[in-house]
């Protein structure tokens, strides 16, 4: 195998789900179509990271896995250490990965300091070792309620580390929906090397890649529109996928249709189970997803799913009918995105303390028979993959400073 021109470490901090990961990934998958050459390594906590797909020229370590209870507030998962022993051998982990590895650039996700300043120490011995190498912070849209992200960030030194150590912030969202430097109030020496990318989406197979009969698989008659309901990794989303098979009989009272409950890898099996015996003699399959969620999601009429980032921006990358339940907690991201989102008519939200069977019935039969599509106007811009991946590799080129971030794309208020 040829030597890499271009070598990129990310670090994917996820515990439970697979938010961070996915968009990673989808980031890594765009860098090496626009230089086949680079070498990627991403080290993961996510206890799935291991089974993921991945694109040509890329790895992954797995580091131990730590799940975030509460803003600010993790415990250890599987391994019966104490909290920070875990977190003093990620720390070194990632330290000798970064040292022996030497990257061209080093992207980090959503956090300056890594989970509880666990990058800290990495950091700083990376900036002394390899001046050289690139150090980028990705941020989603939205990281949580403007004073609780300001609080944390202040109380854990992430204003001070984004300083330190950050030669740029990309940030996987649109300013005209939520700016992230003024929203949590960025000073004045990170404003400069701030940039909003757009949105992070999936690319779905080509049209000719996708089975048209993919239903025909899974219903022995499908009859109506087809409906799927998703939950990401759902280790949370048991309870919105159960008021969903308890409003199924009130919409088959006014229509046809089959749905598929598509639950993920870290739905507790007790519930699966639960879910699997009280769709029995309705026209749902529950089932998990692995590869080909993304067809399905492309095939549904009406998608019903959490207000996670992936999910939200493939729905509107794939302009789909949606129906979006965003979680309770720990953070206020779902709920915030939901709001901005459905402020602008790009799908219908139901707060989760206020879904009830009868009321998901009701919403469901109105985007059902809903003729109007996806105000174009109203969709931000969602080639972020392209232009975080375009803007990484514009980094690494000698004597060239990394050109400005510009969006094409202006939401219209």
């Amino acid at each position: 195998m040829a030597k890499s021109d271009l070598k990129i470490l990310i670090y994917s901090q996820d515990g439970f789900g697979l938010g961070h990961l996915r968009r990673n990934l989808n980031i890594a998958i765009r860098l090496i179509q626009q230089r086949p050459s680079l070498s990627i390594l991403i080290i993961a906590d996510s206890p799935v990271a291991p089974f993921f797909e991945l694109p040509p020229e890329c790895d992954f370590v797995k580091i131990p896995t730590i799940v975030k209870v509460d803003s600010g507030v993790w415990r250890t998962d599987r391994l019966p250490e104490q909290y920070e022993h875990i977190l003093s051998i990620r720390s070194e982990i990632i330290k000798d990965v970064a040292l022996s590895f030497r990257p061209d650039v080093f992207l980090v996700d959503h956090m300056p300091g890594g989970a509880m300043g666990e990058l800290v120490q990495p950091l700083e011995v990376l900036k002394r070792a390899l001046p050289e190498t690139q150090i980028v912070l990705g941020l989603r849209d939205i990281l949580g309620a403007p004073q609780t992200i300001f609080d944390q960030w202040s109380r854990e030194g992430a204003y001070a580390a984004a300083e330190q150590f950050y030669d740029s912030i990309l940030v996987y969202g649109c300013s005209d929906l939520f700016n992230v430097a003024s929203q949590y109030r960025f000073p004045a020496a990170l404003l400069s090397r701030t940039s909003h990318c757009g949105y992070i989406c999936q690319t779905p197979p080509t049209p000719c890649d996708f089975d048209k009969n993919i239903l025909l698989k899974l219903f022995a008659r499908p009859k109506g529109p087809f409906v799927l309901v998703t939950g990401g990794g759902s280790f949370d989303a048991y309870s919105f996928m159960r008021t969903f098979l308890e409003a199924v009989p009130y919409v088959q009272a006014k229509t046809q249709f089959h749905a598929m409950v598509a639950t993920g890898p870290f739905m507790n099996q007790k519930h699966f189970v639960k879910l699997t015996d009280k769709a029995r003699g309705l026209p749902v399959i529950v089932t998990p997803t692995g590869p080909e969620a993304i067809n399905l999601l492309r095939r549904a009429d009406l998608v019903i799913s959490m207000g996670g980032y992936n999910t939200v921006s493939e729905i509107l990358f794939l302009r789909k009918n949606a129906i979006v339940i965003p979680r309770k907690g720990p953070s206020a991201e779902q709920t915030m995105r939901c709001r901005l989102m459905s402020e602008r008519n790009l799908f219908a939200t139901i707060e989760h303390d206020k879904l009830t069977p009868k009321r998901l019935a009701r919403t469901i039969l109105a985007k059902l028979n809903a003729t109007a599509g996806m105000p174009e106007p109203m969709i931000p811009e969602l080639t972020g993959a392209h232009t975080v991946s375009s803007h990484i590799i514009s980094k690494t080129s000698i004597g060239q400073p990394a050109p400005p971030l510009r969006l094409t794309k202006q939401i219209v208020a």
